[in-house]
C-alpha cells in the first residue's frame, strides 16, 4: 500500500487522467472541479493534527529567523507565507535553490526555523535543504500532503494538507487553508504589538497610493 502511495504520476499520466475524469460537458465538468477542491479541504479538516497545529505555532512565534523552503508550483505558496509572516515576524527569508542553503544555515539561532513546502511530485531541491536545515540545527516544519512524504523525515512538526487532483496541475486549495489558519493564528497573538506598526503602514500606503482608491 505506501508503495503504491509514494507512486508519483508522470505530468503527462495525470494529464491523460484528468480526460478520463471530468466530464466533457462545460458546466458539470467545472462543478466536479470544485467539488474535487472542496473534498481536498474536508479530508484535510478532518486529518489535521491539531497539537501539531499548535506546536507549529509556538515555534513560529518564538523564532528568531525563519526561512521558507520551496520550488515549482509550491513556491506561490511560499510567497504568500512569506508576505504575511514578514508583517509578523522580525525576520522572514525565502530560500529557492540547495545552492545558497550552506551559506544561510552556517550561523543558526536556537530560536531559527525552517518551513518545507512540498508537494507530489515533491521536489529534490526542497527535500535536500531541509535536510541539511535538520542537520544544521534548525528546528523544522513540513508542509505536505502526507506523511509519507519524503519531507516528514527532516521535520519536528509535519502538517499535512490533501492536494489530490486528477489534472496536470495540483489542487493548493486546502494547503493555502490550513496557511492562512497559521497566519491567522500568529497575528492574533502578535496583534496587540502591531497595532501602530500598522497603522504607520496605512499611512505609508495612502500617501503613495499602494492601494486603488476611487477618485
Amino acid at each position: 500500500m505506501q508503495s503504491s502511495v509514494q507512486t508519483q504520476l508522470t505530468t503527462t499520466e495525470r494529464l491523460r487522467l484528468s480526460e478520463k475524469v471530468y466530464d466533457e460537458s462545460e458546466e458539470k465538468g467545472v462543478h466536479e472541479i470544485f467539488q474535487d477542491d472542496i473534498a481536498n479541504i474536508q479530508s484535510s479538516l478532518e486529518k489535521l493534527d491539531v497539537q501539531a497545529f499548535h506546536q507549529a505555532v509556538e515555534l513560529l512565534l518564538a523564532s528568531r529567523k525563519v526561512y521558507i523552503v520551496s520550488n515549482r508550483s509550491a513556491k506561490a505558496l511560499s510567497v504568500f507565507l512569506n508576505h504575511y509572516l514578514s508583517i509578523f515576524l522580525e525576520d522572514v527569508t525565502l530560500v529557492s535553490s540547495m545552492e545558497e542553503a550552506p551559506e544561510l544555515f552556517k550561523k543558526v539561532h536556537e530560536n531559527d526555523v525552517a518551513i518545507g513546502i512540498s508537494f507530489s511530485r515533491y521536489t529534490s531541491n526542497t527535500i535536500n535543504t531541509m535536510k541539511l536545515a535538520k542537520e544544521q540545527g534548525l528546528a523544522t516544519i513540513a508542509i505536505t500532503d502526507n506523511l509519507l512524504s519524503p519531507l516528514i523525515p527532516y521535520s519536528d512538526v509535519s502538517l499535512t494538507a490533501s492536494s489530490q487532483m486528477p489534472n496536470l496541475i495540483d489542487s493548493f486549495v486546502a494547503p493555502l487553508s490550513l496557511i492562512n489558519a497559521l497566519i491567522t493564528y500568529i497575528g492574533r497573538a502578535k496583534q496587540d504589538d502591531f497595532y501602530e506598526y500598522l497603522e504607520s503602514l496605512e499611512d505609508i500606503w495612502s500617501e503613495y497610493g499602494i492601494f486603488y482608491t476611487k477618485e
